[in-house]
């Protein structure tokens, strides 16, 4: 036999017809290259990692499936279902999707053997290893974040999170995602966020953590978006169409997290692609159970929350007090700090909670820029809906009110102004006390304490930034926080004193 990536050389130039998909075996076919070279062939077998082609002459030979551009590859492992004679999906009741009803990858079946065939399709049209098996749920979360070579961005005694903020060249189900996320409970994978074209990401100028402060200079045109927006949904659409049929539509979410969505369903998971006009595209993966509540959640008993909660609390030997178990949220490379900080808050009291889709309820600017007002309202909707209860507090909270709230295993939403000097002291410090005599510290932070008056007040609009304080230390009065800007942020330490010379003078919780 001759090889295809050989042969590819010579023959290839048609375009592949995507309504191909149901021809006798010997029926001649268009297929294309990677390269856009194409060749009429007859498909007499296709296996997970080749196909076996016949050409007009008569020449048999065998070929690589990853030399094919997707919408081939697509085809092709609808065809080898085909050829092997899969068995029919169980029948489905009137409504359901009729992506079940094409029956290109059987939504359930009697045969494990199935599964892991439909598994391999489906890796193939993703571009990544997503499945290991016929099931994604019941995947240890760490077995799964590896095989993705996604970075881990949490873990919590409870939560797990993996996130991936990719390089441009960087395709999953055809299409560039800005940030790729993976979510998981002790032992097991719950859930998969992709986001492609999007007004945050997409416009991003500056660098992560600290250097998104910096002016940028991507050009900010709403009708680029508009474009990139549908170029990235119909790829996805057509892709996941290929292989899974025609989608249903159907609601999804509650609140301000509400939308629209295209919904195909497999072997227990349901693929989920979201358009919000000027907003995103984004691709969840579900189990089907929480596609059918369309996303809605059971509430949380309080008394098991709070039980939770004082758990949390770290008595360290040295006076320091801080809340453990925060799920950090990278906002990655966009001014997206309040959306990221409010969905770490309401994940950490088992509120569901999406920083893209707080971005949209906040009104926040391409690149980013939330206008707090708007997504303190939307938020207050959220909590009010999950049985807790969201409230401002009038002006920087003093130590005592501080000390109190994380006592319970509370944080507090802070609002200040993340300058240059408050986050050169906040890491100086942070860095200087590990290790430091509790004497010799304590003098030291006395005399900090003392000089936080001498420190440049900042401009009203200087820096804008909202974090979470999680910590306290009542002997030598400093405070930890905690920036949505990755593990390394996770904490930070300041005086009490000088955190109120760079506060906003507004602060926010949630409670039972």
């Amino acid at each position: 036999m001759f090889l295809l990536n050989r042969f590819f050389v010579f023959c290839l130039p048609v375009i592949f017809l995507a309504s191909l998909s149901c021809l006798n075996a010997q029926g001649f076919v268009t297929l294309r290259s990677l390269q856009g070279v194409s060749i009429r062939v007859v498909v007499e077998k296709v296996e997970p990692d080749h196909v076996i082609l016949r050409r007009e002459d008569g020449v048999r030979f065998k070929s690589p499936l990853n030399l094919f551009d997707l919408n081939t590859r697509a085809y092709l492992l609808r065809e080898r279902q085909r050829l092997l004679s899969l068995p029919r999906p169980i029948p489905i009741a009137p409504g359901a999707s009729s992506a079940q009803e094409s029956g290109v990858l059987s939504p359930k079946t009697d045969s494990s053997e199935s599964s892991q065939k439909d598994f391999r399709a489906l890796n193939e049209i993703i571009g990544e290893p997503l499945f290991a098996d016929g099931s994604l749920w019941d995947d240890d979360p760490v077995a799964a974040g590896t095989r993705l070579r996604w970075p881990r961005e949490s873990v919590t005694a409870r939560q797990t999170s993996y996130r991936l903020y990719p390089p441009s060249n960087y395709r999953f189900v055809g299409a560039r995602p800005y940030s790729a996320a993976l979510y998981g409970d002790v032992d097991k994978v719950t859930g998969l966020s992709l986001v492609f074209a999007n007004k945050g990401d997409c416009f991003a100028a500056a660098g992560a953590a600290e250097e998104h402060f910096k002016e940028g200079t991507v050009t900010k045109d709403p009708r680029q978006l508009e474009k990139w927006m549908e170029r990235d949904a119909n790829v996805v659409a057509e892709l996941f169409g290929n292989i899974l049929g025609k989608p249903r539509r159907q609601n999804f979410g509650q609140g301000s997290a509400k939308r629209k969505v295209s919904r195909w369903d497999w072997n227990g998971h349901s693929f989920l692609l979201s358009v919000m006009d000027g907003e995103f595209v984004s691709l969840s993966v579900e189990t089907v159970a929480s596609a059918e509540a369309r996303g809605k959640t059971r509430k949380t008993a309080d008394m098991y929350i709070r039980r939770i909660h004082r758990e949390n609390v770290d008595r360290r030997p040295n006076g320091d007090v801080v809340i453990k178990n925060l799920p950090m949220v990278d906002q990655g490379p966009k001014g997206y700090c309040v959306p990221a900080t409010f969905e770490r808050c309401m994940r950490y009291m088992a509120i569901p909670a999406d920083m893209y889709l707080l971005a949209m309820a906040g009104n926040t600017g391409l690149g980013g820029g939330t206008h707090t007002p708007s997504l303190v309202q939307a938020v207050q909707q959220e909590v009010f809906s999950a049985g807790r209860t969201f409230k401002p507090l009038r002006g920087h909270p003093s130590f005592k009110q501080l000390a109190r709230s994380i006592d319970s295993g509370v944080p507090i939403l802070w609002g200040l102004h993340s300058t240059k000097t408050f986050n050169r002291i906040s890491n100086d410090r942070t860095a200087d006390r590990k290790g430091m005599d509790a004497g010799e510290w304590k003098s030291l932070m006395n005399k900090a304490v003392k000089e936080a008056g001498n420190l440049v007040k900042p401009s009203s609009d200087d820096s804008r930034h909202i974090c979470i304080i999680h910590g306290y230390n009542k002997e030598t009065e400093e405070i930890a926080f905690t920036d949505s800007w990755g593990e390394r942020y996770q904490e930070r330490w300041i005086t009490a004193a000088e955190a109120e010379h760079f506060s906003q003078g507004r602060c926010w919780v949630i409670e039972y």
